[in-house]
């Protein structure tokens, strides 16, 4: 799972659309991130809304409490990721989702266009049909 499903996990529903989809999905999908996933959403808690330090710690710790320890990238991931990103123009950040999820054989679930679009990853919407 990518960042743009957690990040609906802690933000207002009128503020994320799919938000119910997202929630949902802790109970009925096993889910993993990576530890990009913990930084964006950290970021997006952080800049973006008008959380403390403590809270987006809470946040971060029930994120770490639903997928588990974080997934790296490593040096194998690298060239992959540079490939999708440099063939669906896309950030490497984004593909790197792709990258882990190839290696590991598992599916990104998403709600960025960037990566359901090209199909490197499930829509929520998909996912819990």
């Amino acid at each position: 799972m990518d960042a743009s499903v957690a990040v609906k996990w802690f933000l207002p529903v009128e503020r994320e659309p799919e938000g119910e989809l997202a929630r949902r999905a802790v109970g009925q999908l096993a889910m993993r991130t990576t530890t990009l996933a913990f930084y964006e959403v950290g970021n997006v808690l952080a800049r973006n809304s008008s959380w403390d330090g403590e809270r987006v710690s809470k946040a971060l710790a029930l994120l770490h409490e639903i997928c588990g320890e974080p997934l790296d990238l490593t040096p194998a991931d690298h060239r992959v990721a540079g490939g999708l990103a440099f063939d669906h123009g896309i950030t490497f950040y984004d593909a790197s989702y792709a990258a882990i999820a190839r290696r590991l054989g598992r599916v990104v679930l998403s709600a960025d266009s960037d990566l359901t679009g090209p199909g490197l990853a499930a829509s929520l919407e998909t996912a819990l049909a």
